[in-house]
């Protein structure tokens, strides 16, 4: 007998897109509705700003890495 597929509740959350990973992240309420309001300003996802600042974040770490080790 063929397995039936499972069924997903309603409260079940949708899973990542593709090729991302979902994390947590914990930011008080006047940063959090700050971000959406620039988000929603920019007509882009919350999501995308996230990442964006992380990504800058991450390059000016890197690049303040290196420049302390070049001394």
């Amino acid at each position: 007998m063929p397995s039936q597929p499972k069924k997903n509740p309603l409260n079940a959350r949708a899973r990542a897109p593709a090729g991302k990973r979902q994390g947590a992240d914990y930011h008080g309420p006047g940063c959090h509705k700050s971000v959406k309001v620039a988000a929603v300003e920019d007509d882009i996802k919350m999501s995308h700003a996230v990442e964006k600042a992380v990504r800058d974040w991450l390059s000016k770490r890197k690049r303040e890495r290196a420049a302390s080790k070049a001394v």
